[in-house]
């Protein structure tokens, strides 16, 4: 049903103490496993479950940090640090989102 075999992961290992992921939230994830496939960066962290009902990805590339958390309600709560540093934050659409991350990738090159 999903396209990237770690929403499949998350879905066999879901626990019963767990709530169960939406269909938007499991394919927001998807949609952002997939990006991050396609521009070929590694990835190091997979999606966690959270305590409040969202899927939480720490990704991290050299100096670049990126905290991505698919919420219920289709949006997508992000910061985004180089450094330690905050140089982004907020909370969008999974369509508005992928430029933003994005334009942060190509500032981040510089």
């Amino acid at each position: 049903m999903y396209t990237h075999p770690e929403i499949e992961e998350i879905l066999n290992g879901t626990r019963p103490e767990f709530f169960t992921p939406n269909a938007v939230m499991l394919q927001n994830a998807a949609t952002l496993l997939n990006y991050i496939d396609d521009i070929n960066l590694e990835r190091t962290g997979k999606f966690e479950q959270t305590p409040a009902e969202s899927l939480y990805l720490l990704w991290t590339a050299e100096d670049l940090e990126f905290h991505l958390e698919c919420l219920n309600d289709g949006r997508i709560l992000y910061t985004f640090r180089k450094g330690g540093y905050g140089r982004g934050n907020g909370c969008v659409s999974i369509d508005k989102f992928i430029p933003i991350l994005q334009d942060y990738l190509l500032m981040s090159i510089w």
